[in-house]
């Protein structure tokens, strides 16, 4: 079944609701089990749209609260989207909440860990890399590309930036090195989230991803403060983030838990099954720490 299909037939039972926090519209999913211990709060990467998280929904939400969001178009900054994250989760009154992130999802992942640890049940990181200082620095060359796209975006035809996008895109994930079920899958996937990109939400999506080279780099004391309940779950071929990056996060997270997955950037969205275990078993360790 295509990516087009599995995602339409979701959104048909799963309609996004939309609220206002802080004067800003939101626009989320709140489904699963009412009465879980924890809530899955599932941050989507740089694609900004929240419902390719469905396949892990379908799988998590018989025995959790499940939780994810569309970035608002107002919110400019990671760190204000951050905090924008806290409030959501504070004004749906959730509890015991695991944020988990891909990719940029990630990093906002890491930014909630650092703002409110106390407000952290959880954080499990798929395919991303830390925001330690060395990751930082090289951050500000691997998004460099994003900051002449922005600018070209307000000079040249959309039409024709929408096209460099999605080149620019596929060559950082790494589409082509995957097999070719799960290219022609990823191929699909492309094409269903750029047929949904308007200039605006570009514009926006693109500045978030240019401000990750501006982020504040977290110290080891800042995640001292919450790797004791982290999991990351690391693709082994990842072009996005290389296997240097990937040993720098798991040095910055000394106590979190560590799952290997054979497979690319986005492996996250074709090799479900593999993040959902993993997830699975971090979660009742979480459950029997608490027990005890």
């Amino acid at each position: 079944m295509s990516f087009d299909t599995e995602i339409k037939q979701f959104l048909q039972t799963h309609p996004f609701c939309e609220t206002t926090v802080d004067g800003i519209p939101t626009k989320y999913l709140l489904c699963g089990r009412q009465d879980a211990q924890y809530t899955l709060v599932y941050l989507v990467g740089g694609t900004g749209i929240s419902a390719v998280w469905f396949q892990h929904i379908l799988k998590m939400e018989a025995d959790y609260r499940i939780l994810t969001m569309d970035y608002p178009m107002e919110i400019t900054t990671n760190e204000k989207l951050a905090v924008h994250i806290l409030r959501l989760v504070d004004a749906l009154q959730l509890e015991n909440p695991v944020f988990i992130g891909a990719s940029l999802g990630g990093f906002l992942a890491q930014l909630v860990g650092r703002l409110a640890p106390e407000r952290v049940a959880g954080i499990c990181l798929y395919s991303t890399c830390s925001l330690s200082e060395t990751s930082v620095a090289d951050l500000k060359k691997q998004y460099g590309s994003y900051g002449m796209i922005l600018k070209l975006m307000k000079i040249v035809p959309y039409s024709w930036i929408r096209r460099l996008s999605i080149g620019v895109s596929k060559k950082q994930v790494g589409v082509e090195n995957e097999q070719d079920s799960d290219r022609i899958y990823m191929e699909d996937f492309f094409t269903w989230v750029y047929n949904r990109y308007t200039k605006e939400f570009d514009v926006h999506m693109t500045t978030l991803l240019v401000d990750i080279a501006q982020l504040s780099y977290m110290t080891k004391e800042d995640y001292a403060r919450f790797d004791d309940r982290s999991l990351l779950v690391l693709p082994k071929k990842d072009k996005a983030f290389s296997e240097a990056a990937q040993k720098n996060l798991i040095d910055s997270m000394p106590r979190a838990k560590i799952e290997r997955v054979n497979g690319g950037h986005t492996a996250t969205l074709f090799k479900v099954e593999e993040y959902v275990a993993a997830t699975r078993r971090f979660i009742e360790d979480l459950e029997e720490t608490h027990a005890g």
